[in-house]
């Protein structure tokens, strides 16, 4: 029985389509508490020098902000991993915006940790990945 290599990288490109997924998820959550449950909480929750009437807003649209950046960058991870699987000749562009962007993910959502760690890994592999040679 002859044994088959994979001609893409393929832990490589599920790991990054997991982490891209978990960046998204992670990123619809905290936009969906910055924009529907931040601007209807009390006052007296944000106890800060900001003039009361913009705290909810200032707070909210902070966190818009981060989950707006980290769906983009989720995306990229997501759409960089598929690459991956149909493209593998880019596979070094693929790995750097996969580990670009896992990196950036954790300043902000992160995918709950594990989505920016498996994104690393990822994209770690995805630069390590070398094509496998054809005997003759």
């Amino acid at each position: 029985m002859t044994q088959q290599t994979a001609t893409f990288p393929n832990t490589a490109s599920v790991l990054a389509i997991v982490a891209g997924s978990l960046m998204i998820a992670a990123a619809i959550i905290i936009l969906i508490v910055g924009t529907f449950v931040i601007p209807h909480l009390s006052e007296a929750t944000f106890p800060t020098t900001v003039p009361s009437s913009d705290r909810a807003g200032f707070v909210g649209g902070i966190l818009q902000g981060v989950g707006l950046f980290g769906l983009v960058s989720g995306a990229i991870v997501l759409v960089s991993g598929a690459m991956l699987r149909s493209n593998p000749g880019q596979r070094s562009l693929c790995g750097v915006l996969i580990l670009v962007f896992s990196v950036l993910s954790f300043f902000w959502t992160g995918g709950f940790v594990i989505g920016a760690i498996l994104g690393i890994v990822g994209g770690i592999l995805a630069l390590s990945w070398k094509a496998p040679r054809v005997q003759a």
